[in-house]
């Protein structure tokens, strides 16, 4: 019971220290989230244009002379084209009324000079909405509300009179969002899927937050371990080299005090010397025995540390997984 209560007392010192350490880590730990999560989840008000589809119908052979028409209409290049327009912001985008987050209203896109739109038609829509055509290449949306993630899929007839050079996706005149964006995506060439792991899969505070708090949680069990490790050996070296030089005089010195000490407590202390009481020390010619987290032999020592090296290289490549370079 006596050496029990002692190491548990050496045991439960050490570790208030270390309880200590962790504190003021999980601490700083919980502030760099704070201040993380506050600077990642700014809201942001966007609207992207999507191009999906963009086809050129009046493709032929450069050798061979054609004509053709649309709805009536003699054209020389027609192009259809199909965009999704997407509320990928954060927030919900008031488009009239004194609330309005837009300049003017609508947002407004542009075809390239020298095009015109020949027809305009809405395929899909998730909220009420207007398309307009204000002159020959310029077009308006209108709402009143549009939500986060709602979207608009509507195709266009495209001519000019010219070949162009690229395709004639719309572009925006102007700054048409009060503290927002518009973007343009071309979405019309298929692109491998970027590999990402799970973590980076998730929205970009949950992310960091779940990084940082993995690599301080990996890094500090790393450094706790390590720290205790190191106090293991250092004890046990201390035991094997204070048992090589004492332990014969100590239990010659027992037998000289043993009326001092109860007859169930002589064997315990013959073998863990470090747990006789302070004052039956007093007269004893040596070094006193001190250590408290010592291995109880060289095999157990060994397994312990190669069980610890493998655990950390671990932690440290889950560290660099989470903080890819």
């Amino acid at each position: 019971m006596k050496k029990s209560s002692r190491v548990e007392k050496r045991v439960s010192s050490l570790f208030e220290r270390f309880g200590l350490v962790f504190a003021i880590v999980l601490t700083l730990t919980a502030l760099v989230i704070g201040l993380l999560t506050y600077f990642t989840l700014e809201q942001k008000t966007e609207v992207a244009a999507q191009v999906l589809a963009s086809d050129e119908l009046t493709t032929y052979h450069p050798d061979m002379e054609a004509k053709f028409t649309y709805e009536g209409e003699e054209v020389t290049h027609l192009w259809k084209l199909k965009v999704r327009f997407v509320n990928s912001g954060d927030k919900t985008i008031i488009g009239t009324g004194n609330q309005s987050d837009l300049v003017g209203n609508g947002l407004n896109f542009v075809f390239p000079d020298d095009t015109r739109m020949l027809r305009i038609e809405k395929e899909t829509e998730t909220f009420q909405s207007n398309v307009v055509q204000v002159k020959p290449n310029h077009f308006l949306i209108q709402f009143s509300q549009w939500r986060s993630g709602e979207y608009i899929i509507a195709s266009f007839c495209v001519a000019s009179d010219k070949l162009l050079e690229t395709h004639p996706f719309p572009s925006v005149p102007t700054r048409e969002i009060i503290d927002g964006n518009v973007v343009i995506q071309d979405l019309t060439e298929e692109r491998p899927r970027e590999r990402m792991s799970v973590i980076d899969r998730l929205p970009i505070a949950v992310s960091i937050t779940f990084k940082v708090i993995g690599g301080i949680i990996a890094g500090g069990w790393t450094l706790l371990f390590s720290i205790i490790l190191a106090i293991a050996w250092k004890d046990t070296v201390n035991k094997f080299n204070w048992k090589r030089r004492y332990l014969s005089d100590f239990r010659r010195y027992l037998n000289r005090v043993k009326s001092k000490i109860p007859l169930e407590d002589r064997k315990l202390y013959r073998e863990n010397p470090e747990i006789l009481p302070d004052e039956l020390w007093a007269n004893f010619a040596g070094k006193k025995a001190s250590w408290s987290m010592d291995f109880d032999d060289k095999t157990t020592a060994t397994i312990v540390t190669a069980i610890f090296i493998f655990t950390a290289f671990g932690l440290i490549c889950l560290i660099l997984m989470l903080f890819p370079a």
